[in-house]
């Protein structure tokens, strides 16, 4: 009986520090905060030079001249020195409502070290300056919530993270061009724990 009470109150407390977890993304981060990140992340897609573009983005419905050559050009420059890194987010999808905000932190680590320092770190272009400086106080605000509750990786976070960090270590500078053009995902992820009462759209 002791040992009974003993887990149901270890689960009201779990659940309650991830409340305050939730409570706490939702008074730091705000959806507009979200949504400008997602579209400053697509400007600065639009703004790289084509071959690059096409390379992350695998715009196919570009190729509107001669478009079985166009097509089957674009797959073989993704797979050419790229075949490891396939949606490499892929990896949390079917767990993606069950990232806590330990997680987040630590994919927020993860793509600030060894992403985004790595592209931008002494960029002074317009676009990529105010994307960081967005990030950043994501990155602080998920911080802070962080301390509001657990501290631990959920089980996706733990069978998984640790494989993206590895395979994001060793990608190529234009793969790392793809992995930003996958970091909206994480966004929406966000957005969605912020509430796991409802689903968030972004518009």
């Amino acid at each position: 009986m002791r040992i009974v009470t003993l887990l149901t109150l270890c689960a009201v407390l779990w659940c309650s520090q991830g409340r305050k977890q939730e409570e706490c993304l939702n008074q730091h981060i705000t959806p507009p905060m979200i949504k400008d990140m997602m579209e400053t992340s697509e400007l600065i897609q639009k703004s790289l030079p084509v071959s690059i573009w096409i390379y992350t983005w695998t715009p196919i419905t570009m190729c509107t001249f001669n478009k079985v050559t166009c097509i089957t050009n674009v797959l073989l420059l993704l797979q050419k020195d790229n075949a490891h890194f396939h949606r490499i987010l892929g990896k949390l999808k079917n767990c993606s409502k069950k990232l806590n905000v330990a997680d987040f932190k630590r994919i927020l680590e993860i793509y600030n070290e060894h992403v985004f320092q790595k592209l931008w770190k002494n960029n002074s272009q317009q676009l990529p300056k105010m994307f960081m400086g967005s990030f950043l106080r994501l990155k602080y605000k998920m911080e802070i919530c962080e301390t509001e509750g657990s501290q631990t990786l959920s089980l996706c976070g733990e069978e998984n993270l640790k494989t993206i960090e590895d395979t994001i270590k060793m990608l190529q500078p234009k793969s790392l061009l793809k992995a930003q053009s996958e970091f909206p995902q994480v966004l929406v992820w966000i957005s969605i724990a912020m509430d796991k009462r409802r689903t968030h759209e972004i518009h």
